[in-house]
């Protein structure tokens, strides 16, 4: 075991798709609690925005910190905690997961040689702390070590790189402890004190996702995330609709749901558009027929620069079942097929994910 003292302790720096994060090991770190978030803020350098005093990228994408341990279930072969480290505030959220992160995880246990190898892949169930789910990994492998070349491309990530893949089948119901639709209905009506009523879609998937029609925001064009990230008024409506949907669903209550929501990923809000020709934040242009929809992810007052790991997945499976605002998008596809492709275009560019559902009297199985 390491012994931390004032000055070092092991980390490894790994990007996860468009994500970049501290990986460190339990056993370095003391248990759960103040001393061991105290470690965490002064690796990160928060509080800061700028987090110059620290391995933080001054960004939430590169805000992430991962802690591995051995698992605590036999069907494991690692564990993974996820935590989100506030920027300009002392907070770390151990409550949500990060998708592009996990990917990450796959990445450091495929070094550490743990899994299976089959195929030239090595095969890695991973414990989710945060979830208590197991998230299924296929690494590509050179050899004893992870691949490092590859024709893979990831929009927010330059380059390309190995295809590292996911299997989310075991995180509907991770947030609320039941099905996809927390409140049994693939749309529901809120009543939005700063808006009024608006249609939305809650889904229970990976991590709570509120989804709603970018005219329902009377938002015109979804082009620019800085531009938007400038509109007060919007910034305050979204964060209205997360603390309202919160409260009602019960997810925290009146007394404690402001401070809550300032530190929690929980619920991300995703506004959904039809697809248009858009200028993604490096310059470049993509067109309609290169997506099948454009999302924009935001959460504690800030528009993210790229697309989460699990909205991507919960954008996904809400887009395979019919009754949903983003499925209202998807009139060329042919929701009978079972397994489909989702590109979904974000301001850093594109991300595909693959569903397969099955409809199991009126049970949907992912």
């Amino acid at each position: 075991m390491l012994r931390i003292n004032m000055d070092t302790i092991n980390t490894d720096i790994i990007r996860g798709g468009s994500s970049k994060g501290l990986f460190l090991s339990v056993n370095d770190l003391p248990s759960a609690g103040e001393e061991r978030n105290a470690i965490i803020l002064r690796l990160m350098g928060s509080p800061d925005l700028r987090q110059i005093d620290g391995l933080g990228g001054a960004d939430k994408l590169t805000s992430k910190v991962a802690l591995i341990g051995p698992p605590s279930r036999s069907d494991c072969d690692i564990s993974y905690h996820f935590g989100q480290v506030g920027t300009d505030k002392p907070t770390i959220d151990w409550s949500s997961n990060c998708g592009n992160i996990s990917a990450g995880a796959a990445l450091y246990a495929a070094y550490k040689g743990v899994g299976k190898y089959h195929d030239s892949d090595r095969l890695i169930n991973i414990e989710q702390v945060n979830t208590g789910r197991i998230l299924k990994a296929r690494v590509p492998m050179n050899g004893t070590i992870p691949a490092k070349n590859g024709d893979y491309v990831i929009g927010g990530a330059p380059g390309s790189g190995p295809r590292i893949d996911l299997d989310f089948c075991d995180f509907a119901g991770s947030c609320f402890g039941g099905g996809l639709f927390p409140t049994g209905c693939s749309r529901d009506y809120f009543y939005i004190p700063s808006l009024g009523n608006i249609e939305i879609t809650i889904l229970d998937m990976a991590n709570f996702h509120i989804f709603v029609r970018a005219k329902d925001l009377k938002l015109i064009n979804i082009n620019s995330v800085l531009e938007l990230q400038n509109d007060k008024k919007l910034i305050s409506v979204l964060e209205d609709i997360r603390k309202t949907v919160s409260i009602e669903l019960g997810f925290v209550d009146l007394e404690h749901a402001e401070r809550y929501l300032q530190i929690s990923m929980n619920p991300l809000v995703h506004i959904i558009d039809l697809p248009s020709k858009i200028q993604l934040l490096n310059g470049k242009f993509l067109y309609p027929e290169n997506m099948d929809l454009i999302g924009l992810s935001f959460s504690r007052g800030i528009f993210s620069k790229a697309f989460p790991g699990t909205g991507a997945v919960g954008t996904a499976v809400a887009c395979s079942i019919i009754g949903t605002i983003p499925s209202e998008l998807q009139q060329s596809k042919n929701f009978g097929s079972g397994i489909m492709d989702w590109v979904i275009c974000h301001p850093g560019g594109l991300l595909t994910v693959t569903t397969e559902l099955v409809n199991n009297g009126g049970v949907i199985a992912i």
